[in-house]
């Protein structure tokens, strides 16, 4: 399943799995990185495709 472009310049939520801190980006960004800087707790995280599946599939039900 490939991820939607009907994020691409929606705000889309989701948390540090460390720390739980909240990061909110353009579903165009979260699309194209493989790790983040946490704000929270400055951890490097690892953001693989399934986890962006998982947030997308998340964000569109919400909708």
């Amino acid at each position: 399943m490939p991820l939607s472009d009907e994020l691409r310049d929606v705000p889309v939520e989701f948390h540090c799995p460390v720390c739980s801190y909240p990061t909110v980006r353009k579903g165009s960004w979260l699309k194209t990185i493989g790790s983040f800087k946490c704000d929270g707790c400055e951890t490097k995280v690892r953001i693989g495709y399934e986890e962006k599946l998982t947030i997308f599939e998340h964000h569109l039900r919400k909708r």
